[in-house]
């Protein structure tokens, strides 16, 4: 479904973009600019949910968040077919800049905070609750792959690779960058191993066969990924902060001026 409406957006947008069905300024072009600049400005309203004291009563954190979101993509498009995809003045331009670099933030924030919570409305995670997961997860999967002494090798190779202490800055950031990597690869050969040894074969600690044992070392070994990572994305998260909150003012700004550039000249 997100498939198809993405397509037909980027259709709509073609369409807009090459013909001549409106402008900026006549009745349907200005409108949808007016709806998508509310939509921006009212982006405002969730760190002011978080920060002002008086607001933080108003309703659960996670549905503000979630309009936020909501806001913070329907906003910027609205705006996109406002322009109708062309650059007509410098302060158009400064304004694009700004609503694109909200949304690219947004992105990557959105993907960042994820690593961090559990799930995109659920609670803050944090390291000790993640380890002790890892920790339960532990003793079930090696208890249930006895079986299969390489799988239990190379599971627990990749642990000690992956939760590894005492990295330079350099060495960190590389293992940081390739650790999804070397999972997918550990995760292929365990996955081969257990096929090999399993067949169709149906042993008492997997009664669903080969797939159950599968899913059951790629979840472990995303686990320990999750707590190797874990820290770098709460750093990540707070450098984030300190450039996502600024963008979104200098969008209220640069959206402000735009508009009255526009009615002066």
């Amino acid at each position: 479904m997100g498939v198809l409406v993405t397509a037909l957006v980027i259709w709509a947008a073609y369409l807009v973009a090459v013909g001549k069905y409106y402008t900026p300024r006549s009745g349907f072009g200005f409108y949808i600019g007016v709806i998508g600049t509310v939509m921006m400005l009212a982006l405002l309203a969730y760190p002011l949910r978080k920060h002002v004291s008086w607001m933080q009563r108003w309703g659960a954190l996670k549905h503000w968040f979630r309009i936020h979101m909501i806001m913070g993509i329907v906003g910027p498009a609205l705006v996109l077919f406002h322009s109708t995809f062309h650059i007509r003045s410098t302060n158009a331009a400064v304004a694009l800049a700004s609503m694109l670099g909200v949304v690219v933030s947004g992105v990557i924030g959105r993907f960042v905070y994820t690593k961090i919570h559990y799930g995109l409305y659920g609670s803050r995670a944090t390291l000790e609750k993640v380890k002790a997961e890892l920790s339960c997860r532990e003793g079930e999967t090696k208890s249930r792959l006895h079986f299969a002494p390489r799988v239990e090798q190379w599971l627990q190779s990749y642990e000690r690779m992956a939760t590894q202490p005492d990295r330079s800055l350099t060495s960190s950031a590389w293992h940081f960058l390739t650790l999804g990597w070397t999972r997918f690869v550990i995760e292929f050969r365990c996955a081969r191993e257990l096929k090999r040894m399993l067949g169709s074969e149906r042993r008492p600690e997997f009664r669903r066969g080969t797939p159950e044992a599968v899913a059951l070392v790629s979840s472990y070994l995303r686990e320990i990924e999750r707590v190797a990572q874990f820290t770098t994305y709460e750093r990540l998260f707070s450098l984030w902060h300190v450039l996502h909150i600024p963008l979104i003012y200098l969008l209220a700004a640069s959206t402000i001026f735009h508009i009255l550039a526009a009615y002066m000249y």
